[in-house]
């Protein structure tokens, strides 16, 4: 936790006023009468070093008597305006009419009004426009079957009856309420917010960690929203061609998710869909036909292709500047050699998950099952670089019973070897962390449809020696699609500045 902002209730307790003078990382309300203890703004490191500054008000309506917050705002930010270009208020107020003056006196002043106090999470996120990301409450973390977190019973006797009761929080269901908001660090503008609840995750039978992908992928689309409006701005529409060859079930399902992917952050979708059975010359041409159009800045044909068609060849005819999946030889080569170029989206997708939970990376030794130009080769390259610094080994079909005893030496096992629940508890080193790369309909007779998703990995049995697990469904998939969306930006940017030569 870096920084831990005040209320009414802080103020309330005797026991923590030592705290407010004390530790560095609270911020209590910045308009409580001189003489108060503690600070009511502070400068914060975000990772990245930006400097962030944190201030913290309390509302006066229906609230407990404080000096007026819109004042106190003022001299907080005149204070903090040579310290950081980033600045972000929280307001604990009790009403949604104070909050939202609050933003508008804020707007263009600060990066971000948030309200906080009633516990419940609103639908009114924006940016006004000058810059200033709001929402006029934040929510809560806590029991979601609960009266505002506390037990629902409790609460719910003390309104039928009128009599004391002691409300205690509510256990069950929790959930962290909280927004993200991307803010441009040079200027202090936000760009975007986005309301998140999360749930807590059942975790497998043993309680591995589940690292699942919506998250992190809210995250990169969230950023990817960003840039692309820095690239309206500046007169570039990105575009992103889906091309595919029949109509097979499953790749469809993926195109869509693509699509609404791409839709969600404003890059534009073209679809085509070629006949069953199109040679590789006919699927070529369109290729060569999209990588000629300045308009399109990314180009991705739907694997696997049915035959005749050679997907191969088809690969290679995509023009290197618009190969957002990163298959093409130039790319691979790229990679390999550490030069800029397009990474493959689920290799750079598992590394930015492990990235996003923490998970101890450097100096550590990651063992990949499988070889696949698509996962395996890329991720193990991904993973070796300098940037990451693992130790990497890779097993593969031919390794014969040395593959499991190579998996028991990984502190990161990483299964895409295409074989459904063939990597259990048996293969995986106590507190190792386990990626699922693959994804497999098997029969389930108890289940309603007959049939259920599993990956390579015997998640039950893993789960009890494993210290975390990437879920199937859930875990690497959503940061494939979300990674397909910023390859897609960063083409419309490279191609931008070369004036969309290819």
């Amino acid at each position: 936790m870096d920084v831990l902002t005040g209320g009414n209730h802080l103020w309330d307790k005797k026991d923590s006023m030592d705290y407010l003078a004390d530790e560095p990382r609270l911020v209590r309300p910045a308009n409580l009468p001189p003489g108060a203890p503690g600070e009511g703004w502070r400068v914060f490191k975000a990772v990245d070093g930006t400097a962030v500054g944190v201030v913290n008000l309390l509302g006066r309506v229906f609230m407990k008597e404080a000096d007026d917050p819109f004042r106190a705002a003022d001299v907080a930010l005149e204070a903090l305006r040579d310290k950081c270009k980033v600045v972000l208020v929280d307001l604990h107020a009790e009403t949604t009419a104070e909050k939202m003056a609050m933003g508008w006196h804020l707007d263009g002043r600060a990066s971000a009004l948030i309200g906080t106090h009633t516990h419940v999470q609103t639908a009114d996120e924006r940016v006004l426009p000058k810059g200033t990301a709001y929402i006029s409450d934040a929510g809560m973390t806590g029991g979601f079957d609960s009266v505002i977190g506390m037990d629902r019973k409790a609460a719910l006797h003390r309104f039928l009856t009128l009599l004391p009761q002691r409300l205690t929080p509510s256990t069950g269901d929790p959930r962290l309420n909280a927004v993200l908001v991307h803010v441009d660090a040079a200027t202090g503008r936000a760009h975007a917010i986005r309301r998140i609840e999360i749930a807590q995750a059942a975790a497998p039978a043993g309680g591995a960690r589940r690292l699942t992908g919506a998250e992190p992928a809210l995250s990169v689309r969230l950023a990817a929203r960003a840039e692309v409006e820095k690239l309206r701005a500046a007169g570039v529409e990105p575009a992103l061609a889906l091309i595919s060859v029949g109509e097979d079930p499953a790749s469809q399902v993926y195109l869509e998710r693509k699509r609404e992917a791409c839709a969600e952050v404003g890059i534009a979708v073209r679809r085509f869909t070629l006949a069953a059975g199109t040679e590789t010359s006919g699927v070529i041409e369109r290729v060569r036909a999209l990588g000629e159009d300045a308009d399109v800045h990314g180009i991705l044909v739907q694997l696997p292709l049915p035959p005749p068609a050679d997907a191969q060849a088809v690969l290679e005819s995509i023009p290197p500047a618009k190969d957002v999946d990163g298959f093409h030889p130039a790319n691979a080569g790229a990679l390999a050699l550490g030069l800029p170029g397009f990474v493959p989206a689920t290799p750079r997708g598992i590394l930015e998950l492990l990235r996003y939970y923490q998970v101890p990376l450097a100096g550590k030794h990651a063992v990949v099952l499988g070889r696949s130009n698509i996962v395996g080769r890329p991720l193990a390259t991904l993973l070796s670089s300098k940037a990451v610094n693992m130790t990497v080994t890779i097993g593969h079909s031919a390794s014969g019973p040395a593959l499991e005893r190579l998996a028991r030496e990984a502190d990161l096992l990483v299964a895409a070897i295409g074989r459904p629940e063939v990597v259990n508890a048996d293969w995986v080193k106590a507190g190792a962390t386990v990626v699922d790369v693959g994804v497999h309909r098997v029969a389930a007779p108890e289940s309603r449809r007959g049939s259920r998703l599993t990956g390579d990995v015997h998640a039950e049995s893993v789960a009890r020696v494993a210290a975390a697990l990437t879920p199937v469904p859930g875990g690497v998939g959503p940061m494939t699609v979300a990674m397909v969306v910023a390859n897609t930006v960063l083409a419309a940017q490279r191609l931008a500045q070369r004036g969309a030569r290819v």
